[in-house]
């Protein structure tokens, strides 16, 4: 399945920068969801794909670095690959970037975190990356009531508000589809 957001109209030639990111969506028994808050930003846990590397290996490594915990392949379930068209997004130096994001999502049972295994960046670290499990039913208002001054934080909760609507459509319709058997 592929989900794309291209509410700047951004056309293929126009784009001057591109990456490609893993991410998970992790459930517990009791309904909620793992987060990361990094530099005051609500994000799902995952990261950049190495040169080289599958989205499988990817994932699998971004879980073992932000958790501590090793994900096994049949364990999480891919979800979607999401197309972000940016126009004109802050960049850290403050100019401005037409980006193609793309990013490959994934499901899986929160297994925990081990806190001494895990292998965060220095940068993460002094950003207080950290992780918490809220309340599935809650995440949409945490998300946009998360008020910061980075000016790249709309980007994210728009990615992430739309991967939750993908998330929950996507578990509703196999609900439906185990009621009618």
């Amino acid at each position: 399945m592929e989900t794309v957001i291209n509410s700047g109209g951004l056309k293929t030639e126009e784009i001057n920068e591109f990456n490609s990111k893993v991410r998970a969506i992790l459930i517990s028994d009791e309904k909620k969801i793992l987060i990361a808050n990094y530099g005051n930003v609500i994000l799902l846990p995952g990261g950049s794909i190495d040169k080289g590397e599958d989205i499988e290996s990817a994932i699998k490594r971004e879980l073992y670095e932000e958790l501590g915990i090793i994900y096994e392949k049949d364990e999480l379930d891919y979800l979607t690959n999401l197309k972000y068209f940016q126009k004109n997004y802050p960049k850290r130096d403050g100019s401005l970037s037409n980006r193609l994001i793309q990013t490959h999502y994934f499901v899986g049972q929160y297994k925990g975190i081990s806190l001494n295994k895990q292998n965060l960046t220095e940068k993460e670290k002094k950003d207080g990356f950290r992780l918490e499990l809220v309340n599935l039913d809650d995440l949409e208002s945490l998300i946009l009531n998360n008020k910061n001054s980075n000016p790249r934080n709309i980007y994210f909760q728009n990615e992430l508000l739309t991967i939750l609507k993908v998330y929950n459509d996507t578990f509703s319709k196999q609900f439906v589809k185990q009621l009618k058997k």
